[in-house]
Parts: C-alpha cells; structure tokens; sequence
C-alpha cells in the first residue's frame, strides 16, 4: 500500500495542478480584458493624432499664406524704396563711416544704396576701429583718451580737415555693431564717450549728419544720437531703413526711425 508520503505528494500535486489552472484561466480573461483595454486606448491615440494632423495641415496653410503675403510685402516695400530713393541724391558728397564691429555687408548695402540707386558721390569711407587697449597687466582695458583722441582725428580726417579734400555734404555714421565675448570690460563706455566727442565735431562743422544701424542687434544706440539731435534709422538692414537713410541725407528732418520701441516713426517724412 502507499505510504502516507505518497498522498501527501498526490495531494499537493492535484493542488498545484488546480492553482495553474486557476492562474492560467485568470490570465486567459485578463488577457481579453487589457486587449480592449488596450485597443480602446490606441483608438483614441489613432484619433488624437488625426486631429494633430488636421491642424498642423492647417497651420501650414496659414504659414505659407503668410508667407506669400510678407513676400509680397517686402517685394511692394522695395518696389517703394526704390521710387524714394531713385535718383535722389544725385551729385551730392556722402562719407560713409561704419562703427566697430559693424559688418561688413551692411556697410556695403547702404554704400550700394547711397551711390548706385540714390546717385550720391562716395567722398570717403571710413571704418573705425575699437577702442584701443592699454597693456597694465590684471587690469587690461580700453584706454579711453586714446580712443577719444583716436576718433576726434577721424573726425577731422571725414571733413578733410587734415588733406586738400572739400568736406561732404553729408555724413552717414553706421553702428550697432555688436562687441565679441573676449571685449574687455569698459569698451563700450569708451566707445560711447569716443563716438559723442566724433559726432560733436560733424555737428559743430555744420555737415547732415545721420545715423543708422541694423534691426538684428541687441544693442541700441539709438538713445546717444537722440541726445545729440542726430536723425537715425534702426532697421538699415532693410529696403525700407535704407530708405529711410537716403530720404534723412536729403533733408533737414530730425527724430529716430525704424522699427525699435525707440523709433518715433517708421519712416521720415518727405522733404520740403
């Protein structure tokens, strides 16, 4: 006969087969269950994402409708800059200066822009340099009187002062340039005070003087040439800045112009 272990041993295993069928029926339903479950959810997600897809293709339609518009609105801007600044200068001395660090193709598109299309004369171009620095070990920084005195020859040299040639009717003075990172600290006061003392002297020779400098800079000048009574335009990277800039040079107008929050106007006013 089985001894008392064997039924032990039957036993546990008819209670072991009953626990795995158990647990496998009980997987079997939620397995049913989490399906739907699941199915429900990607249901939802399928539809979520069809509306996602609904508004970005209308999104993209606005996109590209505005698109179209501003094309066509920078193409009528430069239609109309090109009937303001035609000609207009025809015959007239302009000295072109760009600040430090003012790049290159700007200067270039206002030059292309004060000569080719408006007519002006080019009497000189001058690029300034940055504030001079003084060697004094730790405390390396511009050295702000030669930086001053530096400009006031500048200055002197733009209104022939210092050669035989005939001073320019008008003076067009190009900043907002934006200082690297490795700039020692103090350059742009120095700048400031080197830049006000070279404007004083344009002023004081009774030369148009205007200012400008492009709309993609941090840093504004706008408040220094306001405070001297300089006209100047914020946005000369563009059609309608440099615009602008040829419509100043042929007027007596004051005021700040452009696009920036210190702009009083977006565009000068025709002359007189």
């Amino acid at each position: 006969m089985p001894d008392l272990r064997y039924h032990v041993i039957s036993l546990i295993s008819v209670f072991l087969a009953l626990s795995i069928g158990l647990l496998l029926g009980i997987a079997l339903a939620d397995r049913g269950v989490i399906t739907d479950q699941l199915q429900s959810e990607v249901t939802n997600i399928q539809r979520q994402l069809d509306d996602q897809r609904e508004l970005i293709a209308e999104r993209d339609g606005r996109i590209a409708e505005l698109e179209e518009r501003t094309s066509a609105d920078e193409q009528l801007m430069q239609d109309l800059a090109d009937t303001v600044v035609s000609a207009s200068l025809n015959g007239v001395d302009v000295a072109l200066v760009s600040g430090p660090w003012v790049e290159e193709q700007l200067v270039q598109d206002i030059q292309q822009t004060l000569t080719s299309e408006a007519g002006a004369d080019l009497a000189s171009y001058t690029s300034l340099p940055p504030p001079t620095v003084e060697d004094a070990g730790p405390a390396t920084g511009p050295d702000r009187l030669e930086t001053r005195i530096l400009y006031l020859q500048e200055a002197r040299e733009v209104l022939g002062l210092t050669t035989d040639a005939d001073s320019p009717e008008v003076i067009v003075f190009v900043g907002g340039g934006e200082p690297p990172p490795e700039t020692p600290e103090g350059s742009l006061e120095a700048l400031e005070e080197a830049q006000r003392a070279m404007l004083e002297v344009w002023q004081e020779a009774g030369v148009r003087v205007v200012t400008a400098q492009p709309s993609y800079t941090e840093r504004n000048e706008v408040p220094l040439f306001e405070e001297l009574g300089i006209p100047s335009v914020d946005n000369a990277d563009r059609a309608a800045g440099q615009a602008a800039v040829v419509q100043l040079a042929n007027s007596t107008e004051d005021g700040a112009y452009g696009t920036r929050s210190t702009a009083s106007e977006p565009f000068p006013p025709a002359p007189s």
